[in-house]
């Protein structure tokens, strides 16, 4: 909006000055309105697959989603409202002034820039054909490969400050074994100067909300600020070499580490923390978990895989009573009374409660706890001593146990996790310097080639790989619907499918740089860099509108330009706009692609992908478009110029006869000739439709 006004007021003639610097900014502003409108619009529109985004991406991401939009909505009010007025009030004396000199400070550096543009310009749009074969060939095979080299995951690995660390100690140890170690492991830990707290939890927490075994150890490690470690190393190096300093000092024991945040969100979404669960569900548990097994062989041969093994723990001695019932019988003995004595004497039996405290004081309810009773461990620690547990039969006989049960120990499953109803076991592993896509493609036919699945059985993926599986299938729908509606805008604005596919253009011109930012920078593509790619469609389709709008509006002023002479000149007044446009938002995303604190992790894929998609589509779109735009409108007829006041011609065109004949203007004598001819013509056109 400002360039359009400031450059109308520098072209003025008399003519313009005389209609009055309101009229006059009105016009100038009505010029690039719609544009602006619409341009705005579409970028609003490049935002409709964020607003879809549900669960954690849509937490993280919704929230910018709706700050840009708003800000843009905001900044699209403020410049066709206030812009307008302000140029006009700041503008006055230079507009009104009989020699007013330069409107803009000289600046030596762009003059030189748009000289050389200018000649470029020139030259590519005298080639067309072959710019835009040569263009879009190369920029559709960049495309193809970076499209097959770009790996795909989730989001990308975050950086929360501090971290867990798991400990798995093999099964069957008893919990005061395992307590054992915990003061090596933090002297392990604490080794590392990068270290600032270490928290523990051995087993079940008091809560109950994590019923995990005696063999399983969970550490919060805290960290320092990253300024103030001595040794020059990187939070992934630290927890490799702490990883493998644990497993050192504790043989058999197996070492994870994970995100304290992500790991929350993770089990109560999907019920695993892990990068890649690969869940086997069916009925029986023998052979789900030599299923699970053949899984997990091929997950350790796996490049990428670490961290791995079945969710569920292995199975566990357990001591097993089965009632004879016909023993039972013949002494008139209950079933039910032998399985409530085995569960007194074994686990126990509440008796009573004991209430403590006056009921008269805050909160006025007394303590209650249970009274228990069961067997002392000398009578219920052995198989021998169970066997002989005393029963009492309705005739007063003490009856062993083993007379009527066979008591016997087993391996059995220490818990049966379920999902949808059917009995599950998890093969889990994290995946490091390798995309989740493309590992998950890879186990797939693996799994598919080497694994026998009986009749009943099923494998299935989830974990974060499920998070990317669901947002790519909503994203697939909902990208395409979106392209869709900026379409049908478009050509709402333009009724000229030309036009459109001349605006769309842009797309694939910053869609390749995009790409090769990514891959540059070793990143995958994730669900934040999809978001830089939703908003580099916006700001490129822009640009693209802009120009198309630029050179249909001298078209239209000037009956004699050719379609090639205004694809020059459009794309030389386009030229200041778009460097300012693209610069600055390439000036204010570089921050968030260096940007290396806590949190930073989301942002710089998707500032990556702004910033080499702009800078291929400021490259392209200035280069390209004109001979694209010239291709595929095509050249109308030209009409040898006759007329040297052109000025004067252009603005009786644009504004009806009458406007001028009823105010005094100070024309010139071929001026008058001209309005008299125009309004011969015109009354002459009038009686031939007539008759």
């Amino acid at each position: 909006m400002v360039e359009n006004v400031m450059r109308r007021y520098r072209d003025a003639s008399p003519v313009d000055k005389k209609k009055g610097i309101i009229r006059f900014t009105v016009d100038a502003a009505s010029e690039v309105g719609t544009e602006i409108i619409f341009s705005i619009l579409i970028i609003v529109l490049a935002y409709l697959p964020i607003f879809s985004f549900e669960r954690i991406e849509g937490r993280l991401l919704k929230p910018m989603a709706f700050t840009i939009s708003f800000a843009i909505l905001g900044a699209l009010i403020f410049s066709m409202t206030a812009i307008p007025v302000m140029m006009s009030y700041i503008y006055r004396n230079y507009f009104e002034s009989p020699n007013p000199g330069p409107i803009e400070w000289h600046n030596p550096f762009y003059e030189w820039l748009e000289k050389k543009y200018e000649r470029l310009i020139e030259w590519l749009v005298d080639r067309s054909k072959r710019v835009v074969t040569i263009c879009f060939s190369v920029v559709g095979t960049l495309l193809v490969l970076g499209g097959l080299s770009l790996g795909t995951e989730f989001l990308p690995e975050m950086d929360e400050g501090g971290f867990n660390l798991r400990i798995f100690f093999p099964v069957g140890i008893s919990l005061p074994e395992s307590r054992k170690f915990i003061p090596k492991i933090r002297q392990i830990i604490y080794k590392n100067e990068q270290v600032n707290v270490v928290l523990s939890q051995l087993g079940r927490n008091d809560d109950g909300t994590d019923p995990l075994p005696p063999n399983r150890l969970e550490v919060l490690v805290g960290l320092k600020d990253y300024d103030d470690w001595k040794e020059k190393i990187t939070k992934t190096e630290l927890l490799l070499r702490m990883r493998n300093d644990l497993e050192a000092g504790l043989p058999g024991a197996r070492v994870s580490f994970s995100q304290p945040i992500m790991d929350n969100l993770s089990e109560a979404i999907m019920g695993t923390i892990a990068d890649l669960a690969v869940f086997v569900s069916g009925n029986d548990l023998k052979v789900m978990r030599q299923i699970s097994t053949e899984i997990l062989d091929i997950v350790k041969e796996m490049k990428g895989a670490s961290e791995y093994g079945i969710e569920q723990e292995a199975d566990s001695p357990q001591l097993t009573v089965r009632i004879d019932r016909e023993a039972a019988a013949r002494f008139g003995i209950n079933v039910s009374d032998i399985q409530q004595m085995v569960e007194a004497a074994i686990g126990m039996q509440r008796i009573d409660t004991l209430y403590e405290g006056p009921s008269d004081i805050p909160p006025k309810t007394p303590a209650r706890f249970g009274i228990v009773v069961r067997f002392s461990k000398d009578y219920r620690t052995s198989q021998r001593a169970i066997e002989n547990m005393p029963i009492i039969s309705p005739k007063g006989e003490r009856i062993p146990l083993s007379e009527l049960a066979k008591v016997t120990l087993e391996d059995g499953p220490t818990m049966i996790f379920r999902q949808e109803g059917r009995r599950t076991v998890t093969v889990r592993t994290n995946i490091r310097g390798r995309d989740q896509g493309g590992f998950v493609a890879e186990l797939r036919k693996l799994v598919d080639k080497k694994v026998k699945l009986p009749e009943g059985y099923e494998v299935r993926y989830g974990g974060q790989y499920e998070n990317l599986a669901r947002v790519g299938t909503r994203l697939a729908m909902v990208i395409p619907l979106t392209i869709a509606i900026i379409f049908g805008v478009l050509y709402l604005l333009y009724k000229n499918l030309k036009y459109v596919y001349v605006a769309l253009a842009c797309i694939p011109l910053s869609l390749v740089g995009g790409i090769y930012a990514l891959l540059m920078r070793g990143y995958y593509f994730n669900v934040s860099g999809g978001v830089g790619f939703i908003s580099l469609f916006g700001i490129a389709t822009m640009a693209g509108v802009l120009f198309v709008s630029r050179t249909n509006h001298l078209l239209h002023e000037d009956d004699e330009i050719s379609v090639k002479e205004a694809v020059k000149k459009a794309a030389v007044i386009q030229l200041r706009p778009m460097l300012m446009t693209m610069l600055l938002a390439l000036l204010g995303l570089i921050p968030a692609t260096l940007a290396s604190g806590v949190g930073s992790d989301v942002q710089r894929p998707l500032a990556t992908v702004i910033v080499g998609g702009l800078f291929s589509a400021l490259f392209l779109v200035l280069t390209v478009l004109p001979s694209l735009y010239l291709i595929l409108v095509g050249e109308r007829e030209y009409v040898p110029k006759k007329q040297k006041d052109l000025e004067p011609y252009s603005y009786l065109d644009q504004y009806p006869l009458e406007e001028y004949e009823s105010k005094e203007f100070d024309l010139s004598t071929e001026t008058k000739k001209t309005i008299s001819e125009k309004k011969q013509k015109s009354s002459g056109s009038k009686k031939k439709k007539k008759e």
